[in-house]
């Protein structure tokens, strides 16, 4: 299940990268608030999660994370965007991290 989230997650950010460009404040608010709602985690595990994008990911990937799921349209056009590479990093972060930060919570 938190696989399924994690991709809906990943499929959800070109409306979001005006968001990332305005200041890394109203970024992680706006991850946080799509991580929430997307992936049932804690705010406090989204944060983990957020300040860990921040830190392994560039802006273009982090938002990308946060487009809607059910915005199908919009996350295919981000995804062609993204390299092969850039698509790894990202998948490889959704399924390390998130587990990882709600444990620790």
């Amino acid at each position: 299940m938190r696989t399924i989230l994690a991709v809906g997650l990943m499929m959800t950010a070109a409306a979001s990268l005006p968001a990332m460009a305005a200041g890394a404040v109203d970024g992680r608010t706006g991850f946080i608030k799509s991580c929430v709602a997307q992936m049932d985690m804690s705010q406090t595990a989204c944060g983990c999660v957020a300040d860990n994008a921040a830190k392994m990911l560039d802006n273009q990937s982090v938002a990308y994370l946060e487009i809607q799921a059910n915005n199908g349209p919009v996350a295919a056009a981000a995804a062609k965007k993204l390299t092969g590479s850039e698509i790894a990093k990202i998948d490889k972060f959704m399924r390390t991290v998130p587990d990882r930060c709600q444990a620790a919570k």
